[in-house]
C-alpha cells in the first residue's frame, strides 16, 4: 500500500484449448492459461463463475461484485462472507485440495505470508501501476485496502457534544455507554498495545473502570451505538459508519491522533477448480475499478494511484504489524486484556 511516508474448466475449457492454441499448465484442480490476457480472460467465461471468500463489510462486496459482473458479465461471484473462521476453512480446503475458495480476502496479511506457496501469481494487466509496497506475498498476494480501525463512533442524541481525542473517550461521563471488542485477535492484540504505547497503560486501566459492554465484531458494536444501547466505541471502519449514516443512524465518526490502521490481504488460490476466473478476479480488484469499489468514498487507502475517493494515510498513522503476533504474544495480550477489563 503506497503511505503517504496498504468446474466447468474441464471437457468446455479442453475444447477452449484444442480450439484457439492456447497453452496451458497446471494440476487436476484446474488448467491455467498460458498466453495473451484475453486468452486468460475466455477461458475464465468458459469457466463461468468464481468462487470468493471475503470478510469485508457487505457494502464493499456488494459494490466489488456489481462492479465485476458489470466488466466481466459472463462470469458469476459467489461470495461467502464470514470473519475470523474463514482461515482455518481456507487452509483445510488448501490441504485437501477441497472445492470451495478461488480467491480469499482477510485480515490479516500474516496469513498469506504463511501461506505463501498456495497462491497462483498475479499476472494480468493490472500490475502496471500497482504500488510496490502494496504486496503481502510478492506477485502472489495483494493488500487491497488499508483502513483506519482506531474510530470513535459515537451516537449524537447520547453525547449531542461529541468527541474529538482519545482523552474524550474515557471521561466519567462515558461510564457504563462505552463499547469495545470482546476477542483478542491479531487486530485486537496490535490494538491494545497500540494503545499501551501511545496512550499510556493508566489509558486503558480508565477504559476498564467505566463498565464497558463488550461485542463480538465492528459491526454488531456499530450497530449498538446507533440504537443508543450503547454511547460510544473506539473501534468501527469507515465503511461500516458510511453504511449505517446512509440508512439515517444518528451516528458521528472521527479518526483521532495518532492512528491505529489495519491492511486487508488478498490472494487467487492454486488449488483452485477455476483458476482463470480467479486469476481474473483477483486483477480486477486491482484495477482502478475494483479499486474504486473497495475503496472510494473514504473506505480506504488504495493500493494504486487514481482511485477516486480513496483516503490517503495520515503521517502519525500507525499501521498493524500482523506478521510480529506469535501465539505468545498472542496469549501476552490477552493477560493484559484480562486484567485492564476483567
Amino acid at each position: 500500500m503506497k503511505h503517504a511516508s496498504v468446474r466447468r474448466a474441464a471437457a468446455g475449457l479442453a475444447v477452449l484449448l484444442s480450439t484457439s492454441g492456447l497453452t496451458a499448465c497446471g494440476g487436476a484442480e484446474g488448467t491455467v492459461v498460458e498466453g495473451p490476457w484475453e486468452d486468460v480472460v475466455a477461458a475464465a467465461e468458459e469457466e463461468g463463475s468464481v468462487s470468493f471468500y471475503s470478510v469485508m463489510p457487505d457494502v464493499q462486496n456488494k459494490r466489488l461484485v456489481a462492479a465485476f459482473k458489470k466488466e466481466y458479465p459472463e462470469i458469476t461471484v459467489n461470495l461467502t462472507r464470514g470473519a475470523g473462521e474463514l482461515p482455518a476453512r481456507v487452509e483445510s480446503e488448501i490441504k485437501s485440495k477441497a472445492e470451495g475458495a478461488d480467491v480469499f480476502l482477510y485480515s490479516d496479511p500474516a496469513w498469506f505470508t504463511n501461506q505463501k506457496g498456495a497462491f497462483i501469481e498475479a499476472d494480468g494487466p493490472s500490475l502496471k501501476g500497482w504500488h510496490d509496497d502494496a504486496w503481502a506475498v510478492k506477485n502472489k498476494a495483494i493488500l487491497p485496502s488499508a483502513l483506519p480501525y482506531s474510530m470513535i463512533v459515537w451516537n449524537k442524541e447520547i453525547f449531542p457534544k461529541g468527541f474529538k481525542t482519545w482523552e474524550d473517550t474515557v471521561d466519567p461521563s462515558v461510564k457504563g455507554k462505552l463499547g469495545l471488542r470482546t476477542d483478542v485477535t491479531t487486530s485486537i492484540a496490535g490494538y491494545l498495545d497500540f494503545q499501551e504505547k501511545e496512550l499510556g497503560e493508566e489509558h486503558l486501566v480508565k477504559s476498564g473502570k467505566l463498565s464497558p459492554k463488550f461485542y463480538p465484531s465492528v459491526v454488531t458494536m456499530t450497530q449498538a451505538v446507533a440504537s443508543g444501547e450503547i454511547g460510544v466505541t473506539n473501534i468501527s471502519t469507515p465503511s461500516t459508519v458510511k453504511q449505517m449514516q446512509a440508512q439515517g443512524a444518528p451516528i458521528e465518526a472521527i479518526v483521532p491522533h495518532p492512528s491505529y490502521w489495519i491492511e486487508w490481504g488478498a490472494a487467487a488460490l492454486d488449488k483452485s477448480r477455476r483458476p482463470n476466473s480467479a486469476r481474473v478476479f483477483l486483477d480486477f480488484m486491482m484495477s482502478e475499478k475494483g479499486q474504486a469499489a473497495i475503496n472510494g468514498d473514504g473506505f480506504g487507502a488504495a493500493g494504486r494511484d487514481g482511485v477516486e475517493g480513496a483516503i490517503e494515510l495520515p503521517e502519525d498513522a500507525r499501521m498493524l504489524d500482523s506478521s510480529s503476533y506469535t501465539p505468545e504474544r498472542i496469549e501476552e495480550a490477552n493477560k493484559k486484556f484480562k486484567k485492564w477489563f476483567g
